[in-house]
């Protein structure tokens, strides 16, 4: 709902409005941007209810008329920075007579942390998708998974669709720093970090080139705006 909301808010204010009040929430710090800029981060993913993509087009191009680069930055989408190829031997010897939706069954019902891990292993996302829905999965399980290399971005966005993470500042930390997640959503979480995690994204040399040049350009707002 809250995606919604942001959604019909900003196209209510148009490109150039959206593009200033965008501009307006990166430099606010996590305090002030955390809940309108995840929503809009989540806008951007909702291919039925989100942006229009004719909107979209408008509004890269209002931030970069403003000089808003931030703003433009969380519009692009390039792949991510490393690509994930399917390993020649995946089998696991407990898993591997078992059908897909007897995994998703597993996932999402069972408590032996042994089989949960071995499924979290594995990587399938419709099988995860189930897993982090399980109660009895722990955030530093969660980020277990946000932190696994090599794995499947389809996977890592499973972890950024289910609020229960994605709220998570450490599930959080662990995407934007995993050079197989997709870019946007490492964009788009960014501007929630704190200032110490942008400053360690922006020199990772393992990451994206516009991830950390995007977290250079947070981090720089907030401290002119602590400054000021």
């Amino acid at each position: 709902m809250r995606a919604r909301a942001v959604t019909r808010h900003l196209e209510d204010l148009g490109p150039d409005g959206a593009a200033r009040v965008l501009g307006e929430l990166l430099g606010r710090g996590v305090e002030g941007s955390t809940v309108a800029v995840a929503a809009f981060g989540q806008a951007l993913l909702d291919v039925e209810g989100g942006f229009a993509y004719e909107w979209k087009v408008e509004l890269y191009a209002s931030a970069r008329g403003l000089g808003l680069d931030e703003v433009a930055a969380l519009l692009l989408w390039p792949p991510p920075h490393r690509t994930w190829e399917e390993p020649r031997d995946k089998a696991d010897p407990r898993l591997a007579h078992l059908s897909l939706g007897e995994k998703k069954t597993l996932a999402r019902l069972r408590r032996d942390p042994d089989l949960l891990a071995r499924l979290a292993a594995e990587g399938e996302p419709a099988v995860v998708r189930e897993l982090l829905r399980n109660p009895l999965l722990t955030e530093d399980f969660a980020v277990r998974i946000a932190s696994r290399r090599p794995v499947r971005p389809e996977t890592l966005r499973c972890l950024y669709e289910e609020r229960r993470w994605r709220t998570r500042a450490a599930v959080r930390r662990a995407l934007a720093r995993n050079p197989y997640v997709e870019t946007g959503i490492a964009l788009a979480i960014l501007p929630m970090l704190a200032l110490r995690d942008l400053i360690a994204i922006a020199t990772d040399g393992a990451l994206h080139v516009e991830v950390r040049a995007q977290a250079r350009r947070v981090a720089a707002g907030r401290r002119g705006r602590r400054s000021g």
